[in-house]
């Protein structure tokens, strides 16, 4: 329909002013995304992408952060483990000591001498323990055990002398060809004795004899000439107490089935006759084996242990809840490693080395035990590594997603600002020249 002249309404200049102004709207909010390099700057350019964005950065902001925290434990882990090392190194120094200390050349004094250079190294073990730490938590004095599982009682026969019948004699899995036929823990009526606690019903020097506790301990087995008959003695040497016992009982080379060469520790009586719940074997001794001798080593059995307050360290390896690896680092020092009563210059009669000869076999369970932590520590390395990586590989794919959906293209973005610059520009040259078409009324009055 045909529209006069009107001066009430300048329908022109309305018309031109509603898409100036939409177009100055876009222009603005399109410089706000090339300024700031975004296509989402508010909930209203995009409610539900602003959401999923903000998600997404937040899970890429916890990998990072997860990474950061894999780093710091890492650097932890390589504080202890370079501990480990210098603890690992003072031991074998104390078993190169017991070794030259376990040679009968040495005179008593020598052991002395030996045994004040251990003394300051087992001072150093648990300085060590002590002192090491990490940003102020303690790493190896068990502040940070955790649980530790059991460590049950063991039995290594670690040195046997084959004897003059070596090979000779084999029967039924016992080579009576060497000094130990066998070496077992004892049982009876389904009962560990080998494994057990202290049994209070039968008190005495733990270790020795039926129902006593396995203790770390060495037996020693020696072929001697009586004068009346070729026999075995054995000596026991109790780690923790120095205590040295030597059976009452000779054992002799009569027949494979005979008491004699059969030695036990769990019948009650005077046929309790073994050491340390160890029931050993003896092989076919001559006289031509005086002299020989044979070592066990018994480690004892060591409980479970939760340690309720001294929790295992948490790392935080991930980005969410519960992401967490954790371990326990059980404490170094003499005391849990079993060498705080190593004594070189501990003696017997029948054996002057014989502390000599038990230290070599307790600082090999402490070199055991510390090589065993640093195969944790340097395992937990390797999984945290692992971790990082992963960690690393989600945070890049992450943010790819949330700049998928956030992030500003550019180049379209500037093809819009080009456009809407220049109807911004026309709009405006428009709007002039809408106004001046209302004065065209004007001309009518003259």
């Amino acid at each position: 329909m045909a529209q006069g002249l009107s001066i009430a309404n300048n329908l022109l200049a309305n018309s031109v002013q509603f898409n100036l102004n939409n177009n100055q709207s876009a222009l603005k909010n399109i410089v706000t995304q090339l300024s700031s390099g975004l296509r989402i700057n508010s909930a209203a350019d995009d409610p539900s992408g602003l959401a999923i964005a903000t998600n997404l950065q937040t899970q890429v902001d916890g990998f990072n952060t997860a990474v950061q925290n894999v780093q710091n434990a890492n650097n932890a882990a390589q504080v202890a483990l370079g501990a480990l090392t210098t603890t690992t190194d003072i031991l074998q120094r104390i078993r190169s000591l017991a070794i030259e200390g376990s040679s009968d050349l040495n005179s008593s004094q020598d052991r002395v001498n030996l045994q004040a250079e251990v003394s300051q190294l087992l001072l150093e073990v648990n300085s060590i323990s002590q002192s090491v730490n990490f940003n102020g938590q303690p790493l190896l004095d068990g502040s940070h055990a955790g649980f530790q599982p059991e460590q049950q009682a063991a039995i290594n026969v670690t040195s046997n002398s084959a004897l003059s019948t070596n090979g000779a004699i084999q029967v039924s899995g016992f080579n009576y060809g060497f000094l130990i036929a066998s070496a077992i823990g004892v049982s009876a009526g389904g009962v560990n004795y080998f494994n057990t606690t202290p049994n209070a019903a039968y008190p005495g020097v733990q270790g020795i004899g039926y129902g006593q506790s396995t203790v770390d301990g060495t037996i020693e087995l020696q072929v001697i000439n009586t004068g009346v008959s070729i026999a075995v003695q054995e000596t026991f040497i109790q780690s923790a107490t120095g205590y040295v016992c030597v059976s009452s009982t000779l054992f002799g080379p009569s027949g494979a089935s005979t008491a004699t060469r059969n030695i036990t520790a769990n019948s009650v009586g005077n046929s309790r006759s073994g050491f340390d719940n160890v029931a050993i074997t003896l092989g076919a001794i001559t006289s031509n084996d005086v002299g020989v001798t044979a070592y066990v080593k018994v480690s004892q059995n060591v409980a479970a242990l939760t340690n309720p307050n001294n929790p295992a360290f948490n790392f935080q390896s991930g980005a969410n809840e519960g992401d967490v690896i954790q371990i326990g680092i059980q404490a170094t020092n003499t005391q849990t490693l079993r060498i705080s009563n190593i004594n070189l210059a501990l003696s017997a009669a029948n054996n002057p080395s014989i502390g000599a000869e038990d230290a070599i076999g307790q600082v090999d369970i402490a070199l055991n035990t510390i090589l065993n932590q640093q195969a944790l520590l340097g395992a937990v390395v390797v999984r945290l590594n692992e971790d990082a990586n992963n960690a690393n590989i989600a945070a890049v794919n992450l943010q790819a997603s949330e700049s998928s959906i956030r992030d500003l293209n550019v180049g379209q973005a500037t093809t819009e600002f080009t456009k809407l610059q220049v109807l911004v520009q026309v709009g405006t040259s428009v709007l002039a020249q809408s106004n001046t078409n209302a004065q065209s009324v004007l001309g009518l009055f003259r």
